[in-house]
């Protein structure tokens, strides 16, 4: 069972995303969660003025978040994601990575875009936040930390 932040702000349902025939290609699962995000450069170009959005799913390799705009499938983007209270003393935490747009559906909303971006793996010898935050998934609680 994955690991679920229920007793946190946060909105996350535990439970595996359906497959489908394009989801058989995902190596590690996906969870609905709706965290702030923000697109903060693209294509090596730094917005001057992000946006905040909210995540749809995410997993220890990708996010999918609806955007206001269309982004080029290759192109790399740089986000942010918040973790509101997760922090020492109760404070926000922001976990930043990139990733390449893997795949750019129209949205629900007219002129808005539902994104999917793939993060790559760690370099060697490190773990940058991205994968931090995705590993919460795949340990269950300590029992210090569990009610």
């Amino acid at each position: 069972m994955p690991f679920c932040f229920s007793d946190q702000p946060l909105a996350f349902e535990c439970e595996w995303q359906e497959m489908t025939a394009m989801s058989e290609r995902r190596r590690y699962p996906r969870f609905t969660a709706w965290l702030p995000l923000r697109l903060t450069e693209v294509a090596g170009k730094i917005e001057s003025e992000p946006v905040t959005l909210i995540t749809q799913n995410i997993s220890k390799a990708g996010v999918s978040f609806p955007a206001p705009r269309w982004i080029e499938p290759g192109e790399i983007i740089k986000v942010t994601v918040t973790l509101l209270g997760f922090g020492p003393g109760g404070k926000d935490v922001q976990v930043s990575g990139e990733g390449r747009v893997v795949r750019v559906e129209p949205g629900i909303k007219p002129g808005w875009y539902k994104l999917a971006v793939t993060f790559g793996e760690p370099p060697a010898g490190e773990e940058p936040g991205w994968h931090k935050l995705a590993a919460a998934f795949d340990e269950p609680p300590s029992p210090a930390t569990s009610s």
